[in-house]
């Protein structure tokens, strides 16, 4: 498995995984707009006893670590 990369060193014009401190990474980039990492999180609910799972924007002011997206090979 790839090693972390450190946090300043995090690109800013691409995506790439994050840790963000959480039990797993995430996806982000970062935002002019916001001068912060933009990331996605998953989260579930629960609704008539079904799991309804969605993606939510998230702001980070700081990164713990960051490592290149792995490359999707399609066969």
């Amino acid at each position: 498995m790839a090693e972390w990369l450190p946090a300043e060193t995090a690109p800013k014009d691409r995506q790439f995984l994050a840790d963000t401190g959480g039990p797993w990474p995430v996806v982000a980039q970062w935002s002019d707009y916001q001068c912060e990492w933009v990331t996605a999180q998953l989260e579930g609910n629960l609704c008539d006893g079904k799991s309804d799972p969605a993606y939510v924007t998230e702001y980070e002011h700081t990164l713990k670590g960051w490592m290149e997206l792995p490359e999707v090979v399609r066969g």
